[in-house]
């Protein structure tokens, strides 16, 4: 007999958990002086630019899915000059993402295995996939994870999806949809096994259950829809966060070798837990669990191939797999599952701490103060002026609209990884047009670049950036 039900002191210690790990290992965590990744701040700086009335896509270019933004909008309320509201965001969707994986822990019939979730989460969390923190991949775990759940407590043991489970999954599939479309790959495996279990059962109920999907899909387009429609900008959802991201992102590479750099990242950036999936899968098969290891392995391939299958891959890409960490561990045979008492618990919780703290990569932020970095350093020149504009010019987002509490004037206000002629020449035009006060710019190498034709160079500086150095340069106008 297996238990569902999770008591307070559970919910307690297990956001306790995601909390402390969230601190450690993201950037976006008050022990940093600042989050530094290019893609966090784009989305930070469109959500405080929603505030001033700003609409992604038409009044600033980024291609990820609204509902992103629309989180960073949340964020920016709880903070426009920090990432403190992104770390609450992050800390409770890593708190619901443990939480659902006890879940999926004690539907498996593991008895007491509160202390498996300190280390789930310190091997996700901590892992090279978590990047800096605050990925699109990231943010979708828990929504995933309810998912997995689902499956594995009724498809799993040959049950069809009730009609309440139905609608539950359109509108996660559509909240993830919204946020980054290459993860439907994961929900394409997911309906494809339900509906295939629901006809077997009853043809009929399986119809209501597609017209429950499409009512739950529904409640969440809607609004994102009826946002973009009211502010006339309908056209642009489409034309940025569908074509551009299929036509106009990365370079066009085989099949073939997109799959085989997947492969490569996950073992390199998502070792611990890449090794946990494989081993779930061998013990679903070794345990002649059938049905179980069926569904585990079609819903992973599918996953995997729409999540690599596109282009070649960037660190982060392989995080999304990890949802199916404690699906792997609730795999574990009977004579090898966890009993540990509570005094266990926080001990797996002090060894979750300490391991992040010596296997995240980004814990070397943590030892710069703010002044030291190049965003703050440039923040003191922009203060000096009244209303000051500024331009990231050529690079992503580096965070110096945050650091300034500048909020840009300009459709491209930074140069993303999208091929768009368009958007380096309306940077080209902005500088050459001097609609800016300042100008930031990046380098590989020391040597500044030449000055834009009319202005000035006030301040240089120097920071690392993943394996790499960066130099960086304001320009001041006049």
């Amino acid at each position: 007999m297996t238990r569902n039900r999770i008591s307070a002191a559970e919910i307690i210690f297990i956001a306790v958990t995601g909390f402390l790990t969230i601190l450690i290992c993201s950037k976006s965590s008050p022990l940093y002086p600042i989050n530094d990744w290019v893609d966090a701040n784009t989305y930070l700086t469109i959500g405080r630019a929603m505030h001033d009335g700003a609409v992604p896509y038409r009044d600033l270019y980024e291609q990820k899915g609204p509902i992103l933004y629309f989180l960073h909008a949340v964020a920016a309320l709880i903070s426009d000059s920090s990432f403190f509201g992104v770390f609450l965001i992050e800390s409770a969707a890593c708190a619901v993402f443990l939480t659902v994986s006890y879940r999926i822990l004690l539907n498996f019939g593991i008895s007491r295995p509160l202390g498996l979730i300190p280390l789930i989460s310190m091997v996700i969390y901590s892992s090279g996939a978590f990047c800096h923190g605050d990925s699109a991949e990231e943010l979708c775990l828990p929504l995933l994870a309810c998912s997995l759940c689902m499956a594995f407590e009724t498809l799993g043991r040959g049950k069809p999806l009730t009609f309440r489970q139905w609608f539950v999954s359109g509108a996660l599939c559509m909240v993830v949809f919204w946020t980054k479309f290459s993860l439907m790959g994961f929900y394409a495996a997911f309906f494809i096994a339900a509906l295939s279990l629901a006809v077997k059962e009853n043809v009929t109920a399986a119809v209501k259950g597609v017209m429950w999907t499409a009512s739950g899909a529904i409640s969440v387009t809607v609004p994102v829809l009826l946002y973009f429609a009211f502010n006339g900008a309908l056209y642009e959802l489409f034309d940025v966060y569908f074509a551009d991201n299929l036509f106009r992102y990365g370079a066009s590479t085989p099949l073939t070798a997109n799959l085989i750099d997947g492969a490569k990242f996950s073992f390199i950036h998502l070792t611990i837990p890449a090794v946990i999936i494989i081993l779930g899968a061998a013990a679903f098969a070794f345990r002649k669990r059938n049905r179980e290891f069926l569904l585990f392995v079609f819903i992973l391939a599918v996953t995997f191939l729409s999540v690599f299958g596109g282009h070649l891959s960037y660190r982060y890409y392989p995080l999304p797999l990890a949802v199916f960490v404690p699906v792997a561990v609730g795999a574990i045979p009977d004579g090898y599952r966890f009993r540990l008492p509570a005094v266990s618990c926080i001990a797996a919780q002090a060894v979750c701490v300490l391991f992040c703290f010596m296997r995240s990569p980004n814990v070397y932020l943590m030892k710069y103060a703010k002044k030291e970095l190049p965003q703050y350093k440039f923040a003191e020149f922009t203060a000096e002026e009244d209303s000051p504009s500024m331009l990231n010019y050529g690079f992503i987002d580096g965070g110096f609209y945050l650091a300034s509490g500048i909020v840009p004037e300009h459709k491209y206000f930074c140069r993303n990884n999208m091929d768009v002629p368009e958007m380096i020449k309306a940077q080209d035009d902005y500088v050459q047009g001097k609609s800016v006060d300042f100008i930031v710019m990046r380098s590989a190498e020391p040597t500044p670049k030449e000055a834009p034709d009319g202005y000035t160079l006030v301040c240089t500086a120097e920071f690392p950036y993943y394996e790499k150095y960066f130099y960086y340069y304001l320009y001041k106008l006049g």
